[in-house]
C-alpha cells in the first residue's frame, strides 16, 4: 500500500516526536515475538480525532479511527485517496455539486462496524463535524469548520457537507477521522474531554473503527494497542507498545540493548547507533518539522516590541547551531513556517532566515531604550531584560538549543534563565500562555491553513499574535478557488508575520528513525512514522531488511 495520511485532522500539531520507556525486566521482555515496542518521549493526551494535539496523538488516533479520505504526498502537495486505495478510508467516492460547487457529497462504505459491533454510518460523520465546530468543545481544529454551513446524512452511507464558499481546502477541512456518535451524543459538549471512555479508554472501553484499540494505558509509562476485532483485514502485529521514557539517554540504551524496536534517533548519536546496533536501519521523515522560539508579549514589555524580538533572532547563529547539534545534512535554517517542500508557499526571499548579526541586534536594543546596566544586563525603566527560556524535559536537542541561545543572548546583554518542564506540563503552559520565551517545534500541515497558528483566538496561537490585516489576508486566501490562487495570499500573510517576528524560527529538520530489521513493511516518510502501522510485520531473525517506502527515505544502518 502506498503512502497514507488523513487529510483533515492534525494540521499542525506540537512536535512530540516518536521516541520511549521501561518497566520491569518482565515488562520489557514479554511478548517479544508478537510485540513491537516504540519509544516515546511523552504520553498520549486525548485519544479523540478532533481533540488530539501532539504528533504521537495523531499517529495513534490515525490507527484507531477511520477517516473519510486519506492522502498521499506527491509533487509538493497532498492528494486525496479513497477507500479503494486505502484500507483506513471510509469514502468510496466523492463529488462537488451545487451552486459554484460549494457542496461535497461523500459516498461511504456500508460494511464498517465500530469495535462494539454497531454499524458506522454517515450520521457518525455528521456528529463528528458538528461537534468539532461547537465552541464548547474547544477543539484545536475548530477553525476548519468556519466555512461549513451545514452537514447532513442523506442516508446511512451518504454524507453531504455544505460550505458557504468554494475554496481549496474543502476536502481537507471535511474529510476528518470519524468518532462514534452513539457513544458521545448524550454528553455535555463542555465536558466531552472528561468522558469516561476518554479518561479510561483501555480494555476496549474506547470504541474505535480502525485496526487498533487501546488495550492498556499506564499513564506516564506505556500505551498498548491491540487489534480491533471488527476491523478487516486484521493488523499483522498483535501488540504495539508505546513505552514512555522522558530521558533521552535511557531511550537510547533501551534501543541499543534490544528492548525496543523503533526510536527517533539523536543526531549526534547516529554513527554510534549504526555501529552498535547492526540489525537496524534508519528511515527518515523529511521536510515537515521545524524548531522555533515563541515569545509571549504578555510576559515582559520587551517581548511586546517586534524590534526587540527581531534583535533576539539576529543574535542567533542558525548555521552554527545546526553544526553544533550535529545536524548537518538533516537541517537547514528557517525563516517562517512554510517548509521548502511546500513549493507553492515557501518564499526563499520574503521568508528568508534572519542573518546572524549580533552587532545589529545590539544596535536595535540600544535604539529601543534597552541599555546595558552595571552588570551588563540591559535595563529599561528599572526593568532588566531577563527572560525565562523554557522547553520540555527529555529533549536533549532543545536543551542544547537553550544553552546556545543563552550564550548568544548574553553577548548582547540579555539574561536567559533556562527552565525545563515535564513535557505535558510544558505544553499545557504554552496553551495557557504562562511562559516568557519557549523552545518548541511544529510538524507542518500538508494542506495550508495558517489560521491554526496566527488567528487571534486559535488554541495554538501561543504568542497572542493578533493582526487584523493578516486575518483579512488569510480569509482572502481561504476564499480562493484554487491552491495556486490562495498561495499568493498565504505568502503575503506570511511576509507580514515575518515582519513582526512572533517567533525566532530556527531550522527545518528531517527526523531519522531507527527501526530494527525484525520489523518489516514500515513506511516512514514525509507523512509520518505510524501511517501504515497496521501493515508492519515481524519477521524471524535474519529475515532481511525492507521498508514499504524504500528509496531515498531509507538509510541502511550498522554492519
Amino acid at each position: 500500500m502506498g503512502t497514507r495520511n488523513h487529510l483533515a485532522p492534525l494540521s499542525i500539531v506540537l512536535v512530540l516526536l516518536v521516541s520511549s520507556a521501561c518497566g520491569s525486566d518482565g515488562d520489557r521482555n514479554a511478548y517479544r515475538d508478537d510485540t513491537v515496542t516504540i519509544l516515546s518521549l511523552a504520553d498520549i493526551s486525548k485519544p479523540m480525532p478532533f481533540l488530539s494535539e501532539t504528533v504521537l496523538d495523531g499517529g495513534v488516533v490515525g490507527q484507531m479511527y477511520m477517516s473519510i479520505l486519506g492522502g498521499v504526498w506527491e509533487d509538493g502537495r497532498l492528494h486525496a485517496r479513497t477507500a479503494d486505495q486505502d484500507a483506513l478510508v471510509l469514502a468510496k467516492a466523492y463529488e462537488f455539486f451545487g451552486p459554484d460547487s460549494t457542496s461535497l457529497r461523500y459516498h461511504l462504505r456500508g460494511d464498517v462496524r465500530w469495535s462494539d459491533g454497531v454499524p458506522l454510518t454517515a450520521h457518525d460523520a455528521v456528529w463528528t463535524l458538528e461537534t468539532r465546530a461547537d465552541p464548547r468543545v474547544a477543539s484545536p481544529r475548530r477553525n476548519y469548520s468556519q466555512f461549513i454551513e451545514q452537514v447532513e446524512a442523506e442516508d446511512d452511507s451518504t454524507l453531504v457537507v455544505h460550505f458557504s464558499r468554494r475554496y481549496p481546502e474543502m476536502l481537507a477541512h471535511s474529510a476528518t477521522e470519524v468518532a462514534p456518535r452513539h457513544v458521545f451524543e448524550e454528553s455535555d459538549p463542555a465536558n466531552l474531554r472528561s468522558h469516561p471512555t476518554l479518561t479510561r479508554p483501555e480494555g476496549g472501553n474506547l470504541v474505535v473503527s480502525g485496526p487498533y484499540m487501546i488495550g492498556e494505558w499506564r499513564r506516564g509509562q506505556r500505551v498498548t494497542l491491540v487489534p480491533n476485532p471488527e476491523f478487516q483485514p486484521q493488523p499483522n502485529i498483535p501488540r504495539v507498545v508505546f513505552q514512555v521514557i522522558p530521558e533521552e539517554t535511557t531511550r537510547l540504551i533501551e534501543f541499543q540493548t534490544g528492548n525496543a524496536d523503533v526510536l527517533q534517533l539523536p543526531y549526534d548519536k547516529l554513527e554510534l547507533v549504526q555501529q552498535s546496533v547492526p540489525d537496524m536501519r534508519i528511515e527518515v521523515r523529511r521536510g515537515r518539522l521545524f524548531e522555533y522560539i515563541a515569545y509571549n508579549p504578555l510576559a515582559h514589555p520587551a517581548l511586546a516590541d517586534p524590534q526587540v524580538r527581531r534583535a533576539l533572532g539576529l543574535a542567533i547563529d542558525r548555521e552554527g547551531m545546526i553544526r553544533a547539534l550535529s545536524m548537518d545534512g538533516f537541517a537547514e535554517p528557517a525563516g517562517f513556517d512554510f517548509s521548502p517542500i511546500q513549493t507553492l508557499h515557501h518564499d526563499p526571499v520574503a521568508q528568508a532566515p534572519l542573518p546572524f548579526d549580533p552587532d545589529e541586534a545590539a544596535r536595535i536594543l540600544d535604539d529601543r531604550g534597552w541599555l546595558p546596566g552595571p552588570d551588563g544586563i540591559r535595563i529599561k525603566e528599572g526593568r532588566p531584560l531577563r527572560l525565562v527560556l523554557s522547553t520540555n524535559a527529555g529533549n536533549q536537542r532543545r536543551a542544547d538549543i537553550g544553552q546556545i541561545v543563552h550564550q548568544a543572548w548574553s553577548r548582547i546583554g540579555v539574561d536567559a534563565q533556562l527552565q525545563t518542564r515535564e513535557s505535558n506540563t510544558f505544553f499545557d503552559a504554552l496553551n495557557r500562555k504562562e511562559f516568557d520565551a519557549a523552545i518548541a517545534g511544529w510538524s507542518i500541515a500538508l494542506f495550508v491553513d495558517m489560521t491554526s497558528l496566527w488567528e487571534g483566538e486559535s488554541l495554538f496561537n501561543f504568542t497572542s499574535f493578533d493582526d487584523p490585516e493578516v486575518s483579512r489576508i488569510m480569509q482572502e486566501a481561504l476564499t480562493q478557488p484554487t491552491a495556486e490562487a490562495a498561495a499568493v495570499y498565504w505568502r503575503e500573510a506570511a511576509a507580514r508575520i515575518v515582519e513582526e517576528q512572533p517567533y525566532s524560527w530556527l531550522f527545518f529538520m528531517d527526523a531519522p528513525v531507527g527501526v530494527r530489521n525484525r520489523i518489516q513493511g514500515t513506511l516512514i516518510d514525509t507523512l509520518g512514522e505510524l501511517q501504515n502501522l497496521h501493515e508492519w510485520r515481524i519477521v524471524p531473525a535474519g529475515g532481511g531488511s525492507e521498508s514499504a517506502g524504500g528509496g531515498a527515505d531509507a538509510v541502511q544502518g550498522g554492519g
